[in-house]
């Protein structure tokens, strides 16, 4: 799936997404990854659900983002409610969506220059 162009150059774009794999930029990833609009992360610990521990959430939270956006594969799965609150805890609005749902709803949100954070759940 591709997905539109963005304006500013300087910002790390999702250019097309298909199963288990991501293009950001120019760079190809296939496996759990973080985004966010400077920062990539190309190997976030995270293969299912299951391993969202504290490390992992850190991990999100210290790039300080306005929206976290967390692509839990091919569907929609949510975390844990303890999950939920951790995020909650820390004032971060946490969306839960399918990998492709979230890859443009990040793309999305870049162009609205807000502070999003994208992780994605790849196995």
């Amino acid at each position: 799936m591709k997905f539109t162009e963005h304006l500013n150059p300087g910002v790390n774009l999702i250019r097309s997404y298909e199963p288990n794999c991501v293009s950001v930029n120019q760079q190809q990833l296939c496996q759990s990854c973080v985004i966010s609009q400077h920062h990539l992360l190309s190997d976030w610990p995270v293969t299912q659900l299951s391993d969202l521990d504290e490390s992992a959430m850190q991990m999100l939270i210290e790039l300080k983002p306005e929206v976290l956006i967390l692509g839990t594969g091919e569907q929609q799965i949510f975390p844990s409610a303890s999950v939920m609150q951790f995020f909650i805890q820390q004032g971060i609005s946490l969306e839960v969506m399918s990998n492709d749902a979230a890859c443009r709803t990040y793309n999305i949100l870049t162009t609205e220059d807000r502070e999003v954070v994208i992780a994605l759940v790849m196995n």
